[in-house]
């Protein structure tokens, strides 16, 4: 081998000489700024508000509480009481009336101006109401029968005024007879 080629491959070349718009600055911009972007939106990710989920519906609270009420059965006054209650709190709820804390005839009064509800059911809410007041204020006390029926009532009640799904129909039920 020849003492020039030698040296050819030791001789260390130059290095090469760039221009000024050679676009490294440009790559590590660009690389601080995905590195940002990315950070970001990882933050936003971990951190975002979570979207409140929708909780039961009061007509879902109303018959859950109805289907639990069955273990006072034994107790007619404390049955048809929490009943009663049941049934109140829903229709506060569903409508954004004061049902709770007022007298039976002071709710009914409200209620024949609410248009949410057919003439029908408002009867049929107000000898519902009326007579679950028996028990608390004559001190009777109902059947088991009697009992069952004013259940099955506030049932219907709650059934037939339930939201419904955009488009639907209203389930129309007629009403039972109560006996007074």
């Amino acid at each position: 081998m020849n003492d020039s080629n030698k040296l050819e491959l030791l001789e260390i070349k130059p290095p090469l000489e760039l221009e000024n718009g050679d676009g490294s600055s440009t790559m590590w911009w660009l690389l601080i700024l995905l590195l940002a972007a990315g950070s970001v939106l990882l933050i936003w990710a971990l951190y975002k508000p979570a979207q409140p989920t929708p909780g039961p519906k009061p007509n879902e609270i109303a018959q859950k509480k109805l289907r639990e009420v069955w273990a006072l059965l034994g107790t007619p006054s404390l049955f048809i009481e929490a009943t009663a209650d049941i049934l109140r709190v829903y229709l506060e709820e569903r409508f954004d009336v004061q049902a709770p804390e007022r007298t039976t005839e002071e709710f009914l009064m409200e209620l024949n101006q609410m248009p949410q509800m057919t003439g029908e059911q408002k009867e049929l809410l107000a000898q519902f109401l009326r007579y679950c007041d028996f028990p608390k204020f004559a001190r009777l006390d109902p059947t088991e029968e009697e009992c069952r029926q004013l259940h099955t009532v506030a049932v219907k009640i709650v059934d037939e005024t339930a939201p419904t799904l955009p488009g639907s129909i209203p389930p129309r039920v007629e009403p039972p007879r109560m006996k007074s």
